[in-house]
């Protein structure tokens, strides 16, 4: 599902304690903007700034200043679109974000 909502990011597998973690981030290049945590039976799919994103269907859990995630296994079918749109607004997110940082100087103030 990850692949079809964003079919552009690049996919790379991160060596962290039990279980697998996948990373996915923008093509051309930057932070990963999202985790898959493959930890059975957890699967946990961390978005880096959810915090900001719109989460009408209320699918994001946690309370950190940034992150949040959405537990896979407790989507119910009904709100796959809500959790596709979710992944689409972090994916735009990112790509706005890099597109911002690659044209800061260094030294440069706001």
């Amino acid at each position: 599902m990850l692949q079809s909502a964003w079919p552009a990011a690049v996919e790379r597998e991160a060596a962290r304690g039990a279980g697998r973690t996948f990373l996915y981030a923008p093509p051309n290049g930057g932070a990963a903007v999202l985790r898959l945590v493959v930890d059975p039976p957890n699967l946990l799919l961390h978005f880096a700034e959810g915090a900001r994103l719109p989460d009408p269907a209320g699918l994001l859990q946690g309370g950190g200043r940034r992150g949040r995630y959405v537990c896979l296994g407790a989507v119910a079918s009904g709100d796959e679109a809500a959790l596709r749109a979710l992944i689409a607004v972090a994916a735009a997110s990112a790509s706005a974000a890099f597109e911002i940082d690659i044209d800061h100087k260094l030294g440069a103030t706001a």
